[in-house]
């Protein structure tokens, strides 16, 4: 009997470090999520976010290099001064759209920020891509229908940064 006793210790001694090491159902449900954005062409970036929040990371889409996109930076309400401009309900512009956007896209964009989760705190365009700064609060599934509105909005802005002649 006691030797089953010491061969059961000495066999949870040996599993233990490799239960710890396997990942749990928060980083299951991130790298899902992860998977998902990176198959819709988007990189993510770790680095740091434009607001002082913990845990924002950032999905980022490139735009073509030939057709550059819009400047602007969006802040949900929560996180933005009340002397920045509304963009929409929600919504400020930290950057307005540098050039402004055409009547078309600024609508798309607002549709796109209506899919969004509300852990979705900055969403930022330049030149070279567009970036949704939020907490990955949602399952991959979930988030399907934002991440295909993203991209489509990726694919929209695309050329907006140009100087219309």
């Amino acid at each position: 009997m006691e030797i089953f006793l010491f061969l059961g210790l000495a066999v949870f001694l040996v599993l233990s470090p490799a239960l710890w090491l396997r990942p749990g159902l928060h980083e299951k449900r991130r790298d899902a999520l992860r998977v998902a954005a990176r198959e819709s062409g988007a990189a993510i970036r770790a680095d740091k976010p434009p607001l002082q929040v913990d845990g924002l990371i950032g999905y980022r889409w490139r735009y073509p290099q030939a057709a550059p996109g819009s400047d602007f930076t969006l802040v949900r309400d929560g996180h933005a001064s009340d002397r920045l401009q509304e963009a929409m309900a929600g919504w400020r512009w930290r950057q307005a759209p540098l050039p402004p956007l055409s009547d078309d896209n600024d609508r798309r964009l607002k549709e796109v920020l209506l899919t969004l989760p509300e852990d979705a705190l900055v969403v930022a365009s330049g030149p070279q891509g567009l970036t949704l700064w939020w907490e990955e609060s949602r399952e991959a599934k979930a988030f399907e229908p934002s991440l295909r509105a993203l991209v489509a909005l990726v694919d929209q802005l695309g050329g907006s940064g140009r100087h219309r002649k």
